[in-house]
This record gives structure tokens, C-alpha cells and sequence, in this order.
């Protein structure tokens, strides 16, 4: 048992400290002087002046010369040393660095007084020895499990408060004030180009692991929000022209369906841009696509009203919904086509490489199936629309 072991040395050791007397501060002295030339953390003030850091030492040491003679068992100030420097931010390494130079100075001394005439017998300095890096190994696997139980819960708090105004800044209705504040906290840029993401996830598992480092390494700053069925991030790009680097890393490293939302500015347009990222979104479950939504008028005005704009599609689409998923398909595929042709059945075959009058049949076919006539604007205007709708929304949503 550790107070047995203490115990067979604790008449050396008071013998030893005996000898060290009003040493202790010229101890704290060399420990601390190689703390702030060793430990650039301690040279930077992060822990505290010199002479707090000094009364700390001083401290520490009367406090390992108590637990060595036996007087002391208290492990509480490893436990408050361990907790109040991850608290500070000092880096694990650097604590335990400055941990192994105090008990490096401090046995040092010990062993300059035993030598001290009339030497201490070697065996019982030998015996002391055991017992001193024993206390050393305990006290230090203390400091190490207390640092880390702060820091895994200083990461958890500022998870959740960084997760609060993440959610903070996707909400509707944000004042530009409020924004610019959360995005300062954030470490994000209030100006420039923007981009929500929304990546599918399930049961909290994080569908993008180290996504921020990934986009780090092009320059492109992040925040996220991991929720129950997704991870929404805020992507501050600077400029529109990193858009494909973007769409890139994501690829890269998807592991399900990804929307990625248009290009916007300013920041405070967030929430729209993750109702966008969404909905692309929910056009690809269980698929490893990713894909941005598209930003035209006509798709826009789809999205801002969902509901509406399919059962609108609903009713201009008719028959055509009724018809074999491949042959609606290909209709609609030939209607688009037709489209961005210009109304050319000539050019709209060079596009799909099929004859002219196979165009103008399909063409007719969805006449027929609509009861809209392709020769009258109005129609016309109405088929795209619902076109876009089709494209836009999520299939399942129209079974």
C-alpha cells in the first residue's frame, strides 16, 4: 500500500528536508527560472506572472517534501494544478514537462543535502528514491486524468455553444447586428460568398469526418452543426471562384447524399440557403451524390413554396405522371432538351441523337398526355415551370 511504502522511508526523508531547511525557495528559483527558458507557453504569461508562477512552485514543492516524509496524502492539489492549466489552455506536453523539471530540481536538491557531511547512508537515499518516483508516477497520472477530464468537458461546453450559435446564425429573421456578433465568435468573415451544406447522417454519426481541416488546407473557413439526421456547415468561401475546390473535398470524402446550397451573400441569407441545401438534399437518399442546387429564377420560386408548387405540377403534368417511370422520363428528358434548343426539333435531336421527327412525336405525345399545346406561350410557360418543379422537389415526395 502506498502509506506503508511512504511510511518504511519517512524518517530518511524528514532527516533529508531537514538538511534543505530554507532551500525551498532557492528550488523554487531554478525551477522556475527553467520553466520560463524551457516552456514557451510559461515565457508567453499563459500561466501567469513570475512571480505567480514562483509561489505556485513553492507551493508544489513544500507540498511533494509533506507527501514524501508521509505527513500528506491529498492528491487535491494535482487534481486543482491539473484542471486550472486546461482551463488556461497550456498544451498537455508542456504540463508535463513542467512537471518533470520540478521534480527533476527538487530530487536534485535532495541528494546535494544527503551528500551533505556527514553523508546519509546510501541504502536509505536508494530506499528514498524508490519511494520519491513512486509519488512522482502517482501525482503525475493524477495531474494527467484531472487535465483531461476538464478538457473533455471545456470541448463538450464550447461544442454546445459553438452548436448554439451555429443554429443561431441558420435561423430566420436574424438581425445584421446579431449575425456579425455570432460570426465574430465564430472566427467567421461577416462579408464575402457563402455556402450552406447539408450532409445526411444518422444517429449523430458524423457523415464528414474532419471536413473543416479538409477545407482548411483550400483556404475555405467552416462552421457545423451536428443534428440527430444531418450535419449543416456554413461555408465561407471570400470569393464565389473556390466553389469547384469546394464541390470537390466533398466529393472526395462523402459518405451519403449531400445538398450543397447556391452561392450567396450576405451572411445573414443562411437560412434560406439551408432550406435550398435541404431540398437538394432529399432528391438523393441512400446515394452518395453531391450536388448544389441550381440558382435560377424559376427553381428559386419552386423552392420558396414547395407544397404549392407541386400540386400546381401536379395538375399542368396530368397523364404524364401516369404513364412508365422510363417513358415519363424520357418525355420529360426531351421536353427540357427542346427547351434550351430554342424550340428547334432539328437541334433538339443533335442534342439527344435521335431524328427530328422522333422529337416532334415525343413532343406531341406530351400534348396529348397534358392537354397543353406546344404552339401557344402560355402552355408553354406552364410546362417549365412544372418541369422545374419535377426536377427540384424530392421524388418521393410526388408517390
Amino acid at each position: 500500500m502506498t502509506v506503508d511504502l511512504i511510511e518504511s522511508t519517512s524518517r530518511t526523508a524528514e532527516k533529508v528536508i531537514a538538511r534543505v531547511g530554507s532551500g525551498v525557495a532557492g528550488i523554487a528559483d531554478r525551477i522556475t527560472g527553467r520553466l520560463f527558458a524551457e516552456i514557451p507557453v510559461y515565457a508567453a504569461g499563459a500561466v501567469g506572472s513570475r512571480e505567480f508562477v514562483h509561489a505556485s512552485v513553492v507551493a508544489n514543492v513544500e507540498d511533494a517534501f509533506d507527501r514524501l516524509c508521509g505527513r500528506k496524502f491529498d492528491l487535491a492539489t494535482a487534481v486543482k494544478t491539473g484542471r486550472v492549466r486546461a482551463q488556461q489552455g497550456v498544451p498537455l506536453a508542456d504540463l508535463l514537462s513542467s512537471f518533470r523539471i520540478g521534480y527533476d530540481e527538487a530530487w536534485s536538491a535532495l541528494i546535494q543535502a544527503a551528500r551533505t557531511a556527514p553523508a546519509m547512508p546510501a541504502d536509505e537515499i536508494v530506499d528514498l528514491s524508490r519511494n520519491w518516483f513512486h509519488l512522482h508516477n502517482l501525482v503525475g497520472d493524477t495531474l494527467i486524468h484531472a487535465y483531461r477530464e476538464e478538457a473533455q468537458h471545456l470541448l463538450l461546453t464550447r461544442e454546445r455553444e459553438r452548436a448554439a450559435l451555429v443554429s443561431v446564425l441558420l435561423a430566420d429573421n436574424v438581425g445584421l447586428a446579431t449575425v456579425v456578433e455570432v460570426a465574430e465568435k465564430l472566427r467567421l468573415s461577416a462579408e464575402g460568398a457563402f455556402v450552406v451544406v447539408a450532409a445526411a447522417t444518422g444517429l449523430g454519426r458524423d457523415p464528414i469526418p474532419r471536413v473543416d481541416s479538409h477545407l482548411s488546407a483550400i483556404d475555405v473557413a467552416s462552421v457545423w452543426h451536428l443534428t440527430q439526421d444531418s450535419l449543416v456547415g456554413v461555408l465561407s468561401l471570400e470569393r464565389a471562384a473556390r466553389m469547384g475546390a469546394v464541390l470537390d473535398v466533398l466529393r472526395r470524402h462523402a459518405s451519403g447524399p449531400i445538398g450543397v446550397s447556391p452561392v450567396f451573400t450576405p451572411l445573414r441569407r443562411a437560412s434560406w440557403a439551408l432550406g435550398l441545401a435541404r431540398l437538394v438534399l432529399r432528391r438523393h437518399p441512400g446515394t452518395s451524390t453531391v450536388e448544389q442546387f441550381r440558382d435560377n429564377p424559376m427553381n428559386v420560386l419552386v423552392a420558396s413554396a414547395p407544397d404549392a408548387a407541386q400540386e400546381t405540377s401536379r395538375t399542368i403534368l396530368g397523364g404524364l405522371l401516369d404513364l412508365p417511370a422510363d417513358r415519363r422520363d424520357m418525355l420529360l428528358e426531351t421536353f427540357e432538351a427542346w427547351i434550351e434548343s430554342g424550340g428547334s426539333a432539328q437541334a433538339t435531336g443533335g442534342l439527344l441523337t435521335c431524328h427530328p421527327n422522333t422529337v416532334r412525336h415525343r413532343l406531341r405525345r406530351i400534348e396529348v398526355a397534358t392537354g397543353r399545346s406546344l404552339t401557344r406561350p402560355g402552355d408553354v410557360a406552364e410546362l417549365v415551370a412544372a418541369c422545374h418543379a419535377w426536377t427540384q422537389l424530392p421524388p418521393q415526395s410526388w408517390d
